[in-house]
């Protein structure tokens, strides 16, 4: 049987229900998944049954348990003294600031703890979800524990390649995985053509709710955002294109759903914006919950200045909303201006306020966008083709490894 160890820096977490999603899916096919985060998750954040039940399957690497990052190191000693030493030599190479190299340490450290445990698992494979911290770690590990490793890409990562050296990873992976063209096109923009081959694409994959269970446009001006309360998200365009529709005197209620540090902050912004009587904060909710918050909606907007393709946008094409969304990242892969959604510039409230208006005064245009919406999630991010092109990836990397 193939174990493939999963890394994320946090996990569970309410924004990572797509590798929640994906471990289940590939677990259906017969891969056995070895359930890693970097930080310990926030338990008062973890309120779904089943992210409380991939909690329990989870080890986080900081804080270790007790005893057991000693016991990491007496291993990594024991069995492999020379590793242990080139591999901090590795991580620590180039870097200058005293900083930095802590950082490194600290990855190293964290690699140690993640190396033993995978292979106390008997895992035949390491995979990293996104290119940032978590996958510094993840390289580490995975030469200390002489593993195959890959790497999923999303879009923010993308875009500080050399911080988190890219190149190399790109150059000691197995392979790695974009979700979007636009991903696969920058990660190889900035790092050359040398390893393109092994780069792949493979949509985050979703099941569209059935036909018969989607319920009908509500018909009452209700605004949604699905979204981590994060700078990257542009909630503060969205308050300022709301403010705008409110002056004009448009009829409209807004609902963001999702938590995050500006949580405070975007609080006061509704307040002096005196926004309070149109806008709810629903705060943190489990994916059922969520569903149900885009059902009550008319209208599903992201105003995001940095994305790749968005988990919250094929939620809403798969109850038949129309969607405004930013034209960044592999947004337009998904949305398709006047089809089944509008694009919009990131930053420019009013532009947004303009799109949000012109969808919420056509009731039958927005329920023929939706319609496309969720064709559009059928076609391109189907589940078990994702699930089965992850695993073929999978099994071949651990074949080529048992063959080296």
């Amino acid at each position: 049987m193939t174990r493939v160890a999963y890394l994320s820096s946090l996990y569970p977490a309410p924004s990572h229900t797509f590798i929640e999603r994906e471990i289940r899916a590939l677990e259906s096919t017969g891969i056995e998944i070895i359930r890693f985060s970097v930080r310990k998750p926030k338990f008062e954040e973890i309120i779904a049954e089943t992210a409380r039940e991939e909690l329990r399957q989870t080890r986080w690497l900081v804080p270790p348990a007790p005893g057991a990052f000693i016991k990491s190191v007496i291993w990594a000693a024991a069995t492999r003294p020379r590793r242990l030493v080139s591999t901090l030599r590795e991580a620590l190479s180039g870097v200058r600031s005293a900083r930095d190299r802590l950082k490194w340490v600290a990855y190293w450290a964290e690699a140690i703890l993640l190396a033993y445990w995978a292979k106390r698992a008997g895992a035949s494979h390491l995979h990293c979800h996104f290119g940032n911290s978590g996958s510094n770690t993840a390289m580490i590990a995975a030469k200390l524990a002489q593993l195959p490793f890959s790497i999923t890409f999303h879009g923010i990562d993308l875009d500080e390649p050399d911080r988190f050296r890219h190149s190399a990873k790109l150059r000691d992976c197995a392979f790695a995985v974009c979700i979007s063209d636009f991903g696969r096109q920058i990660l190889l923009a900035h790092n050359g053509d040398r390893d393109a081959s092994k780069v792949h694409v493979v949509r985050c994959g979703f099941e569209p709710i059935a036909p018969e269970a989607v319920i009908a446009l509500p018909a009452r001006n209700h605004i949604v955002c699905v979204a981590r309360l994060s700078p990257e998200k542009g909630h503060d365009t969205l308050l300022a294109a709301l403010g705008i529709l409110k002056r004009r005197g448009v009829d409209f209620t807004c609902t963001l759903v999702g938590g995050g540090p500006l949580e405070e902050e975007i609080r006061e912004q509704i307040k002096d914006a005196e926004l309070a009587s149109v806008i709810e904060m629903a705060g943190i909710r489990t994916p059922a919950e969520v569903q149900a918050h885009i059902a009550d909606a008319d209208l599903a907007v992201l105003a995001s200045y940095g994305e790749g393709i968005p988990i919250a946008l094929m939620e809403a094409f798969a109850q038949k909303r129309p969607v405004i969304a930013t034209r960044v990242g592999g947004i337009p892969e998904l949305v398709k201006d006047g089809i089944n959604g509008r694009l919009v510039t990131p930053g420019d409230e009013v532009e947004l306020a303009a799109a949000i208006e012109a969808v919420l005064s056509d009731q039958a245009a927005a329920a023929r966008m939706g319609e496309s919406g969720w064709r559009t999630v059928g076609e391109q991010h189907d589940l078990k083709a994702s699930t089965l092109e992850m695993r073929k990836l999978f099994t071949h990397a651990v074949l080529r490894a048992s063959q080296a």
